[in-house]
């Protein structure tokens, strides 16, 4: 699609829409809880890649993207499962740093690495894909954490997630009239059985007394974890020729991309909403803790540049609701933007180096900080600024670099360009 026939107003009915809905208010975490919690899981989670086992499966893994990816996921743990004790933020922080790293790995056909998995996993044999060879590894230190159902989908969530990326490896948007198969999909590979399973430690929630209420979870955690991701999304995929929920809905129900959009947030509203009213007489602590990932779930999606938001924010085409938009975002901005150089230290084994970022997503957003390294006559989504991690590998040395870069995908001397998805 052509990004000069987004649908501005639309959208940004769309997010205000959801947000009331919601009644948005993330008071998960105090600020420097939020720098104590980014500082210990991202330097855990990047020291893991720096573990024998690890480095030998990604020795062909650009040391640029496993630096992204963990800043990431960081990101998104301890924004959204705040409430998790820190050494499972930590596990869980690798778990999906694992997932994402090696997308590209599941997203090659592996039918053949995948001949002989069931075998070779009953008999206990050594897997032959990287994906499963690290997690192997893995998976018995995170479901240390949890009871034995909440290990179960975990486990449940794994498998679908590796089967869903398979299917979309093939790029098949489904046939004109499989009206299954989007959300088919969708749900595969959104790992909400993941987000439902590892959200539950066993520290803090007994599996086997709270059986109904965590299955019923696990029921209906997928909307929320899947939708909202696909309508914070809707703007930065909506120039990019790829097989996602809206696209698919689009080739199999014969919609426009305005219908779609409206049908994916009253779906977002209605997933979001239901799970909390199912829950609201329920345990509280469970309440709380679905509640906390929901509203830490829209700050994050806000405050990750990847998300490119910052150009709704800016635009003069937003209508009536623009100016409640704004106020969401800054609200957002306001709790849960957290500068570099607060939370990148030095930790053993690491040499950390090089220039930090300056400003902050609040200076973008109030005062266009950026603005005159923008070039609007060209693509003006196409130039954002990225903080960015760089692991580089010199023997069994490690140094990570933190570099500011004005365009995630422009490549810089010696290091490969590829980024997380």
């Amino acid at each position: 699609m052509d990004m000069n026939t987004f649908p501005a107003s639309t959208y940004s009915d769309s997010i205000v829409r959801f947000l009331d809905a919601i009644e948005y208010h993330d008071d998960n975490l105090t600020h420097d809880e939020r720098v104590e919690g980014l500082r210990h899981v991202h330097s855990r989670t990047a020291q893991y890649f720096t573990e024998p086992l690890p480095r030998s499966i990604l020795k062909g893994v650009a040391p640029r993207r496993i630096a992204a990816v963990t800043r990431t996921i960081s990101h998104f743990i301890v924004y959204c499962w705040s409430k998790l004790p820190r050494e499972a933020q930590v596990d869980v922080s690798i778990y999906l740093s694992i997932i994402n790293v090696l997308d590209d790995e599941i997203s090659s056909e592996p039918s053949t690495q995948m001949a002989t998995f069931w075998t070779d996993l009953i008999q206990g044999k050594q897997q032959k894909h990287p994906f499963w060879v690290l997690f192997n590894s893995h998976l018995p230190r995170l479901l240390r954490h949890y009871g034995s159902f909440c290990s179960f989908n975990i486990m449940r969530c794994t498998f679908d997630y590796f089967e869903g990326c398979w299917i979309e490896q093939h790029n098949f948007q489904g046939y004109p009239g499989a009206d299954c198969y989007p959300l088919f999909l969708r749900r595969l590979n959104c790992l909400g059985g993941a987000v439902a399973g590892t959200i539950f430690p066993a520290a803090k929630f007994d599996d086997q007394k709270l059986f109904a209420e965590i299955s019923c979870v696990m029921a209906q955690i997928d909307g929320p974890v899947a939708l909202m991701n696909d309508l914070f999304s809707f703007y930065k995929e909506y120039d990019q020729d790829e097989a996602n929920l809206v696209t698919n809905w689009c080739t199999v129900d014969g919609i426009t991309m305005d219908q779609a959009l409206t049908r994916l947030t009253d779906d977002t509203i209605h997933a979001c909403v239901r799970i909390l009213e199912i829950l609201k007489d329920k345990d509280p602590e469970m309440l709380a803790t679905i509640r906390g990932f929901i509203h830490g779930y829209v700050t994050w999606h806000i405050c990750d540049f990847r998300y490119r938001l910052r150009e709704i924010y800016d635009r003069e085409d937003l209508g009536d609701s623009g100016a409640k938009l704004r106020d969401y975002f800054d609200r957002a901005i306001d709790v849960g933007w957290v500068e570099v150089e607060e939370w990148t230290c030095q930790v053993q084994g690491f040499e950390v180096d090089g220039p930090v970022p300056k400003g902050s997503e609040i200076q973008a957003y109030q005062t266009n900080a950026f603005e005159s390294s923008i070039d609007t006559s060209l693509r003006p989504h196409n130039m954002d600024y990225v903080g960015s991690s760089i692991i580089r590998r010199d023997g069994d040395a490690l140094t990570i670099v933190i570099i500011f870069m004005k365009d995630p995908l422009e490549d810089l001397q010696n290091v490969s360009a590829d980024v997380i998805p």
